[in-house]
């Protein structure tokens, strides 16, 4: 029995060797927790989770303040031209003449604008926001509009577009991460 205990004492003590070297290393190479003056100031003025944006600068760039995407977006946050030059004519202070979206700071308060005003078209539903975020807020509206997809006309029950679907999910689980990571 004392033998039994010994064994489960050095598994138990491993297994807690392997969390911390996976929550300490592993985690943060992999998640990075980047921009944190923009993120923590736009977060903060438009009323968004941190983790959020986070979350979706992970998802749409891997922290790469220069992709671009096969449609056009642009900068960490993904913002197309029309929505950039659109939400800074929405902003104020900002100047939709002279836009650089691949700027860090200018993408990310972009990014966080947008994702506000997601959130207040769609009721503060996370997830209808993010499928609007990457299907667009048309096309979204479209599917709350029916009823096979949507029952009450605000939650989406059924997201038609299979890369919209995974997008929303994804984002959703790395907002998790880094909560349970960062704590923000």
């Amino acid at each position: 029995m004392i033998r039994f205990l010994k064994k489960l004492l050095s598994l138990v003590f491993f297994l807690c060797v392997v969390a911390a070297i996976g929550y300490f290393v592993v985690v943060p190479r992999f998640v990075p927790l980047e921009y944190e003056e923009y993120v923590d100031k736009y977060a903060s003025q438009y009323q968004v989770e941190p983790s959020l944006v986070y979350a979706v600068i992970f998802c749409e760039s891997g922290y790469d303040p220069q992709a671009i995407s096969h449609a056009g977006s642009k900068g960490l946050m993904q913002i197309s031209d029309d929505t950039a030059v659109w939400a800074a004519q929405q902003i104020d202070g900002m100047d939709a003449e002279n836009l650089n979206v691949m700027d860090p700071d200018e993408n990310i308060q972009i990014g966080c604008w947008y994702l506000h005003w997601l959130h207040e078209k769609f009721n503060g539903n996370t997830p209808t926001c993010l499928a609007a975020y990457n299907a667009g807020h048309n096309k979204v509206a479209q599917w709350l509009a029916d009823e096979e997809k949507s029952a009450d006309g605000l939650t989406l029950e059924e997201i038609p577009y299979a890369e919209t679907d995974q997008y929303v999910k994804k984002v959703t689980l790395m907002q998790q991460v880094y909560q349970w990571r960062y704590g923000v």
